[in-house]
């Protein structure tokens, strides 16, 4: 009876994907513009004071490739809220580049803005 309670509960607590995880670390070092933290999982920028803080975010779309050496590329379409620092929230849309690594170690390295969709 205790097992079947303690494996509901992991099942419901949910666990991240290695992209989803990737980019909740990077927009969490993104929101305290965290430059060592980014600099070990990403070759980009998402400056607060330019491009807002991610909220919370979701990915809707992501699309894997594999190129010559062995090299993983995903492509990553991202939903987010970003509050801008005169406090609005808008709906962006994130095209997001991962690539993994020799290590196997994924990193974001490349992210193109969207037009805004809507404003909150």
């Amino acid at each position: 009876m205790v097992l079947t309670g303690l494996a509901l509960f992991v099942a419901g607590c949910g666990v991240l994907s290695p992209e989803e995880q990737l980019l909740a670390d990077f927009f969490s070092a993104a929101r305290l513009h965290d430059t060592s933290m980014l600099g070990n999982i990403a070759s980009v920028d998402f400056n607060p004071r330019s491009d807002g803080i991610v909220q919370d975010f979701e990915i809707l779309r992501s699309e894997s490739s594999s190129e010559g050496g062995g090299t993983e590329t995903s492509r990553v379409r991202v939903d987010a809220h970003v509050r801008m620092m005169d406090g609005r929230i808008e709906a962006r849309t994130l095209l997001i580049t991962i690539q993994r690594e020799r290590e196997g170690r994924w990193r974001v390295n490349g992210l193109q803005r969207q037009t805004d969709q809507a404003t909150r």
